[in-house]
């Protein structure tokens, strides 16, 4: 009798630890199915959807017209800026990043068939056309539409 007792307790507790093991199983899978991603926050049922432009952080505090005009000014400072660094950043590291570059797609095709070589060329031109559309795209923009 004292065997029959210990093998009902054992089984009690391997169902009770497995139960629970389902659970905590079927919390994380609810979590991860509905996490969000990282850096992006969760809105609430009545917030709207965002907008194509996300809104500058000042415009989100309601500035008078006053501040405004007064920010648009130091934004349009910083813009300008900006561009100047970029463009001597440019001037001063591209030739090298695009030689690294280089270097690497070479070294990975070296190890590829020639069919993985012709498709590794195929894809690393889509993406260099994809990245030139966007810096068109970019470049094209209004000082307006530019994020702040």
């Amino acid at each position: 009798m004292d065997r029959l007792l210990r093998t009902r307790l054992v089984t009690v507790v391997v169902l009770a630890l497995v139960f629970g093991a389902g659970i905590l199983l079927g919390f994380a899978a609810d979590r991860s199915l509905v996490a969000t991603p990282a850096g992006v926050e969760a809105r609430t049922e009545d917030e709207e959807e965002p907008t194509e432009r996300r809104r500058a952080m000042y415009e989100q505090v309601d500035p008078t017209e006053a501040q405004k005009m007064v920010i648009d000014s130091i934004v349009q400072e910083y813009r300008t800026a900006m561009r100047a660094l970029h463009a001597e950043f440019n001037a001063a590291y591209d030739p090298r990043y695009q030689a690294l570059l280089r270097e690497t797609r070479a070294a990975i095709k070296g190890v590829l068939t020639p069919q993985q070589a012709h498709a590794y060329d195929s894809l690393i031109a889509e993406r260099d056309s994809l990245a030139a559309e966007r810096d068109r795209q970019r470049d094209g923009r209004s000082s307006g539409e530019e994020r702040e």
